[in-house]
């Protein structure tokens, strides 16, 4: 808080902790390292194990140190507003700090996160309180393991059963950070869900949740309804190429 101030000398600030309000409850932060008297303001500094290979490095890798970082972003915005501060003492510019290409050099580079910094903030402000969201769970619903020391009691059919009452939502980036990731896959593939081919799929296929509902409307077995119109038509269009094709290796053959 000096140092927003004006009044510290520190530059740099080891594992500072945070605090961010999420669903109604208070959750603890613990970003990387916090540099300051950059152009007199604070930045957030990821600190990754993936490399920057001729300036480039993994996109996925990237968008989810950058999120994590956007969290630190409003945390500390938060927490300086208390004080009157401004958000603008806090850059959203994140630092990323990588090996650079086949080394154990570190290298820096500059992400802008001003869209992610603002679309975390709109969900964080469009999220409900976390004793809303448990009313919507079937009563009686519980994800206690019931342990006995160190090992869990609960037999696992009697478990997978409740998780199956709660509805799975999968991309692709969760396997980089949930531990429930594989699991969830495993219901996408069963429910045909597009989220498991990640957003890119789904921007794609507007309006259109399913691979069955991709196959049904491109063959004609299903009728659109007015927002899947023109996915249709191109389904559809999709599908006479595929023909095309096939009957033109076929004959080939």
């Amino acid at each position: 808080m000096k140092a927003a101030q004006g009044t510290g000398d520190s530059t740099l600030y080891d594992h500072p902790m945070l605090r961010l309000t999420v669903g109604g409850h208070a959750v603890f932060l613990e970003p990387d390292l916090v540099a300051f008297r950059a152009d007199d303001r604070f930045y957030i500094v990821e600190i990754k194990s993936f490399p920057i290979i001729d300036g480039q490095a993994d996109p996925a890798q990237v968008k989810s140190a950058t999120t994590q970082a956007c969290a630190y972003v409003i945390a500390l915005r938060d927490m300086l507003a208390q004080a009157g501060i401004g958000p603008e003492a806090v850059s959203d510019q994140i630092v990323l700090v990588a090996p650079k290409d086949f080394t154990n050099r570190p290298t820096a580079a500059f992400v802008d996160a001003r869209k992610p910094v603002a679309a975390l903030t709109r969900q964080l402000d469009r999220l409900e309180r976390i004793k809303d969201l448990v009313e919507l769970l079937p009563e009686g619903l519980t994800f206690d393991l019931a342990p006995d020391g160190e090992r869990a009691q609960r037999p696992v059919e009697e478990l997978t059963e409740a998780l199956d009452q709660v509805e799975a939502t999968y991309r692709p980036d969760c396997l980089n950070h949930c531990e429930m990731a594989f699991y969830c896959r495993s219901r996408a593939r069963e429910d045909a869900s597009l989220d498991i081919l990640g957003p890119e799929a789904r921007e794609q296929f507007g309006g259109v949740d399913t691979a069955t509902m991709v196959m049904g409307l491109a063959r004609r077995q299903l009728t659109p309804t007015t927002d899947q119109s023109e996915m249709a038509i191109a389904l559809q269009h999709a599908a006479r190429l595929r023909a095309e094709l096939d009957q033109a290796y076929g004959g080939a053959a």
